[in-house]
């Protein structure tokens, strides 16, 4: 029996030029193009996540954006403006702004669940500062 000599048309796979990738690589980069466009994008600022103390007789105060603002947070740390603080720089802070700005008055928001104390000490450091005027922030109970 005589055999047959396979042509072109018979190739194995090894004899072929190889896989094409060209679909797989589209996937992939569609794949890397959706997960970075769906994932959130953070900021490098920082802010506390504040339960504020509710009261029943709190009344709306219209407040200048020119007051600084002081924020407690449960662990103790704090915030001016929006800005992580130490306390000693704090205190710096606002006896620069008391000189410079002529500032007379602050907001002071604490956490409900952080300690009275901590409020107190921040107090105590506002009152050596120069501040005369504190105002406390709490919610409107529901």
């Amino acid at each position: 029996m005589a055999r047959r000599r396979r042509g072109k048309r018979y190739s194995t796979f090894a004899e072929d030029e190889g896989l094409n990738l060209t679909p797989l690589l589209d996937v992939i980069f569609n794949l890397i193009f959706f997960f970075i466009l769906a994932t959130t994008i953070r900021s490098d600022e920082s802010f506390f996540d504040l339960i504020l103390p509710q009261t029943s007789e709190a009344a709306p105060q219209e407040l200048q954006d020119q007051i600084p603002e002081i924020l407690v947070s449960r662990d103790g740390s704090l915030m001016l403006n929006g800005k992580p603080v130490a306390k000693d720089e704090l205190r710096t802070e606002i006896e620069r702004m008391v000189e410079e700005d002529d500032v007379k008055r602050v907001v002071l928001s604490a956490d409900a669940e952080s300690f009275v104390q901590q409020s107190v000490d921040v107090m105590d450091l506002l009152r050596a500062a120069g501040i005369e005027e504190m105002t406390q922030r709490v919610r409107a109970r529901p």
